[in-house]
């Protein structure tokens, strides 16, 4: 059985060709015991015969686009384990190859306290269904230690497209989306994050935690102020791009991910799939403005979206797109028209620390990035795991580059620590 390919798998495949990123998800779970590594190979096994499309093969045929099935029994090179943080880190930023597949890969840092690494192929699913998956492959895991001959009686394989989301709405409501948001989902910006001119440059993240302590402080922020944890991210995020690339009042644009699944009536895991939608921010900072006023105006921003069907849009264009031209065609106009602000964000969310559990190993911490970013495009990530935030940035870069994230996750994490600031507090209430 082949599996379409969806509009937005042939976007995410866009990505690599017009050099936007690598359209791999990358996750990593770290343990405070050791993992039992026969019980992870098979329990990755299980995963993608649960989820046929992730043995799957990416394949072109006169200009139209499927998924061509592969019996999970074929796969291999799917599972391995390494002794060092070199090798381990190194495939953190593996690529995945959707011409050879598989779309799936796990790796293991066997240590004191061990480590796994899952990488996936973006074209299959977004943010939300790599949770799904990580969330299966504990289940399985656990299973198997109660029995190793577990075998699981269900198949996630439905409709994969977006056209649910879209009849979720009325007509009057997509006709608004499409002429009166038409700059939420696709537009240019001339500003890029400061990086080396370097040729020699190789794929690498960095990462920077925030305490459980001080994300306890930006909850209890929230609520007092009525405002979002999001809300308090992209502001200090425009804060710190300001001072560093903007010297006057000009506007700045940063899109943002919006899952769309938040429309859907039924919520239930039944396909791996691509259903966010891009949504474009904007904001002019004043000069001597303080932290909270930034933060009330990105709040006041995205409340306006939201009462507007956030997101709806992109999905709206892509969905005429697919009505009125070939596969052939549809492809080349996106290719052409294919557009995006060179600094953006990524909310991935919560990871479930009650669904994500791999039985007999507690773990210290969890995080998900996105796709690995082509120079100049630049992308700050951030995921959760029992009170703890993790930012990431990653990219094909230099240590040059290395140098000048690490400093910009410095000023990030100064204009957080306004949030627990006793004066700041003060002045505010």
């Amino acid at each position: 059985m082949n599996f379409k390919a969806e509009v937005f798998d042939k976007f995410q495949y866009l990505s690599e060709v017009n050099k936007f990123n690598d359209h791999t998800l990358h996750g990593v779970i770290r343990f405070e015991d050791k993992l039992n590594t026969r019980a992870m190979e098979q329990a990755m096994r299980l995963l993608l015969k649960v989820v046929p499309i992730l043995s799957s093969v990416y394949r072109e045929e006169n200009g139209s686009f499927y998924w061509e099935s592969v019996d999970y029994f074929q796969v291999k090179d799917n599972f391995i384990i390494v002794d060092n943080e070199g090798d381990f880190n190194g495939f953190i930023t593996e690529k995945i190859n959707e011409m050879t597949g598989p779309q799936i890969k796990a790796c293991i840092f066997t240590s004191n306290e061990d480590s796994l690494a899952i990488v996936m192929n973006h074209m299959i699913c977004d943010a939300a269904g790599f949770k799904q998956s990580l969330y299966l492959l504990g289940n399985f895991y656990s299973e198997l230690l109660e029995n190793s001959d577990y075998s699981p009686k269900f198949v996630i394989n439905g409709d994969r497209g977006f056209k649910k989301i879209i009849a979720e709405f009325s007509l009057m409501d997509r006709l608004k989306a499409l002429l009166f948001q038409r700059k939420d989902s696709n537009q240019n910006s001339s500003y890029k994050f400061p990086m080396s001119e370097e040729k020699n440059v190789t794929p690498f993240f960095l990462t920077h935690e925030i305490s459980q302590n001080q994300f306890v402080e930006i909850r209890k922020y929230c609520k007092i102020k009525n405002v979002t944890v999001n809300d308090i991210i992209l502001a200090a995020y425009y804060r710190v791009l300001y001072r560093m690339l903007i010297i006057n009042t000009e506007p700045l644009n940063i899109p943002i991910m919006v899952d769309m699944r938040r429309n859907l009536k039924n919520k239930d895991f039944m396909a791996l799939s691509n259903l966010s939608s891009t949504v474009i921010t904007n904001l002019n900072l004043v000069q001597g403005e303080n932290f909270y006023d930034t933060v009330t105006k990105i709040n006041k921003m995205m409340n306006i979206k939201k009462a507007k069907n956030i997101g709806l849009n992109g999905l709206v264009k892509l969905d005429l797109l697919a009505k009125v031209f070939s596969d052939k065609t549809g492809y080349k106009m996106t290719k052409r028209g294919f557009k995006n602000p060179l600094i953006c964000m990524t909310n991935i969310g919560v990871l479930d620390s009650t669904l994500l559990k791999f039985k007999g190993a507690s773990i210290n911490n969890a995080f998900m990035f996105g796709s690995v970013k082509y120079r100049p495009y630049f992308q700050l990530a951030l995921s959760s795991f029992a009170d703890k935030i993790t930012f990431t940035c990653n990219l094909y870069g230099s240590h040059e580059d290395r140098n000048k994230i690490t400093s910009f996750f410095s000023l990030l994490d100064k204009e957080l620590s306004y949030v627990i600031n006793d004066r700041v507090w003060v002045e505010m209430e």
